[in-house]
């Protein structure tokens, strides 16, 4: 069973009680949060029900009802998940950068990989088609095999296309779900996602406490976006979600990969307008290693005694051999 102790977990789940009781949104339950002594927001709430009553303005009760669902959702959680608080060191340090960053992360998995910032996320339609699902596997095999954690959505088509490849190839991957810890959407990925449960991680900006509605998919699509250093749009109609997501990561000024054969769809517009805004076409997936190369994605500043170094140097590079050099 979950515990529910510290200030962290405690302020999660008070957290949840707001937004619950008052249904509003994080952003106002923060706001509201952090007009309470810091103290309070962060032990039981049942521990000073007084100045959360006087806080929300509803009946005791209420808040003790709210309090003790929420409670019961939170110790459904496995006991060895994590929840993490923007603005602790443990927090990665991509999203935190970020306007799209949630208060609270939920995790579940090697919560290791969060530290590692050699991240891409790979993206693109539900609905993909076999050349898309090929070209998606190529991609993750080459980046897997440079030491990329391969970051996606969970959804069906192009995402589960990317952890699969990862996960069969022994390959890092991070999924970013729509949805809280305890649930698997689409029901068809359930074991994709519990194989990354064991094998990557699976992270979510969602309490157990919160009921799933579609507007969290997008807003997800911001998390994913703003844990990784690029986005590859590998396959996406003119209304596809993965387009939010490419919004984001712009937004956020990372790198928007598009793959050359999305440049040759006569049925779409999105990939020539999305170049005109800075993003950057690719012919093969070892093109995407020297983009990201190029733009020193992976350059890591070390001590003053040490020299800085690219982790894709020359002699890091094994797309050669790893992968047979395809058009994308």
């Amino acid at each position: 069973m979950f515990r529910i102790d510290g200030p962290v977990r405690n302020e999660a789940l008070n957290l949840a009680v707001v937004m619950n009781t008052l249904h509003v949104s994080e952003k106002k339950a923060c706001s509201l949060l952090d007009s309470l002594d810091r103290r309070t927001a962060c032990e039981p709430l049942l521990d000073d029900i007084q100045s959360w009553q006087e806080l929300l303005n509803i009946p005791r009760t209420s808040i003790v009802n709210e309090y003790e669902k929420a409670r019961d959702a939170f110790t459904s959680l496995h006991a060895t998940d994590e929840i993490i608080r923007l603005g602790n060191p443990d927090y990665p340090v991509l999203l935190a950068r970020t306007d799209e960053a949630p208060r609270f992360l939920y995790l579940r998995g090697r919560i290791g990989l969060l530290r590692d910032i050699r991240t891409v996320a790979l993206v693109g339609s539900r609905q993909a088609g076999d050349e898309g699902k090929r070209n998606t596997e190529r991609v993750a095999r080459i980046l897997g095999a440079n030491g990329i954690i391969i970051v996606s959505g969970l959804a069906k088509g192009i995402d589960v296309t990317a952890h699969r490849t990862a996960l069969d190839n022994r390959m890092s991957t991070i999924a970013v779900i729509g949805t809280n810890l305890n649930q698997y959407y689409p029901h068809e990925n359930m074991e994709v996602q519990k194989q990354i449960e064991h094998d990557g991680l699976v992270v979510s900006q969602f309490s157990p406490a919160t009921k799933t509605e579609r507007w969290f998919f997008p807003l997800r699509d911001g998390v994913m976006s703003g844990l990784s250093q690029a986005t590859v749009v590998m396959e996406a109609g003119e209304t596809s979600g993965a387009l939010k997501q490419a919004q984001y990561a712009l937004k956020q000024k990372r790198l928007v990969l598009i793959p050359q054969n999305v440049f040759n769809i006569p049925t779409i517009s999105w990939p020539a307008k999305f170049e005109k805004l800075g993003a950057i076409r690719v012919k093969t997936p070892s093109e995407i290693i020297d983009v990201l190369s190029t733009h020193k994605v992976y350059r890591l500043d070390r001590p003053k005694s040490d020299l800085s170094y690219n982790l894709f140097a020359e002699d890091d590079l094994i797309v050669a051999d790893a992968v047979p050099e395809y058009e994308v």
